[in-house]
């Protein structure tokens, strides 16, 4: 009898350890993931006066395995109705200073973890300052990327959570209109709709940011805790302030970041697609004052 009790206790501890193990490789793929970096940069062919995007991909850390394919296929179609010269690379070493110069915009698309090395991240650095436009959206504001700059100045918040029960919810976001960006009166001015509403620990707002739409979080679950999970410190919401798409200046280049975008059929909302469409245009027109 005792060695069947010590046999059911050796099996529900390798369990507990197999559980442990499965958590702690998730954690660690969503906040750290691994490096790999690219140091041989792509042929391009693309002509100057052509309003060129870059439309990057890669994911080191979390993959959005639905998100990243849907949202290439919507930036095809947005190229073709809008006369963009569209390039889509998941190369790292694209971030190089002579071709970085080609792009109008440069679009990171759910890209996750760290997948620039030292020199590529002084390279977009010096890009997106130097009068460069940047447009990101979802996964790109998660909490992955290891990057001072990229908090502080490009994205101008740090993501804390997104809820998990339930983890997709319908919710009610509300425009704001500043006037540096003059489309968004195209934008609907009471946006009903579903996705993974991510939490921030605080209000880019309060870094200077433009705010385009807030998320009114009335009746629903902002809480990232799991029950019976440890992680009772991701219990909490944004409260009356819930940026989730905003923009802001840097330097003498512009950064646009929605939130939105977790599962593939949302990059097929028209709205969403007039949304990107007006971000890529705007970050791309060195005549709209973004401080105003």
């Amino acid at each position: 009898m005792k060695k069947i009790i010590l046999y059911i206790v050796g099996i529900i501890g390798v369990l507990l350890l197999f559980k442990v193990g499965q958590i702690g490789l998730m954690v660690y793929k969503a906040k750290i993931g691994w490096k790999t970096f690219e140091t041989i940069a792509p042929e391009l062919n693309l002509v100057r006066n052509d309003f060129n995007v870059l439309l990057y991909s890669k994911a080191n850390a979390w993959v959005h395995e639905e998100a990243i394919p849907a949202a290439k296929s919507t930036f095809k179609k947005l190229a073709l109705e809008n006369n963009w010269k569209l390039t889509i690379s998941d190369n790292g070493a694209i971030h190089n200073q002579d071709q970085l110069s080609l792009f109008d915009v440069v679009v990171w698309n759910n890209v996750t973890g760290q997948t620039l090395n030292k020199n590529q991240r002084i390279a977009f650095k010096n890009y997106i300052e130097g009068g460069g436009g940047f447009v990101g959206f979802h996964g790109t504001g998660d909490d992955s990327h290891q990057w001072d700059w990229y908090y502080d100045e490009l994205i101008r918040a740090v993501f804390s959570h997104h809820p998990m029960a339930p983890q997709f919810q319908t919710g009610t976001m509300n425009r704001e209109s500043p006037k540096s960006f003059p489309a968004s009166d195209k934008l609907p001015l009471s946006w009903e709709r579903e996705d993974e509403w991510y939490v921030f620990f605080e209000s880019p707002r309060d870094k200077g940011a433009h705010v385009l739409f807030t998320l009114n979080e009335t009746d629903m679950i902002m809480s990232g805790t799991l029950e019976n999970s440890l992680l009772k410190s991701k219990d909490f919401g944004m409260g009356d302030d819930h940026p989730v798409v905003w923009y802001n200046c840097v330097g003498k280049g512009k950064s646009f970041y929605s939130a939105l975008g977790h599962k593939a059929s949302y990059y097929e909302e028209p709205d969403y697609q007039l949304l990107l469409t007006e971000a890529v245009n705007w970050a791309g027109n060195p005549e709209i004052n973004c401080d105003l």
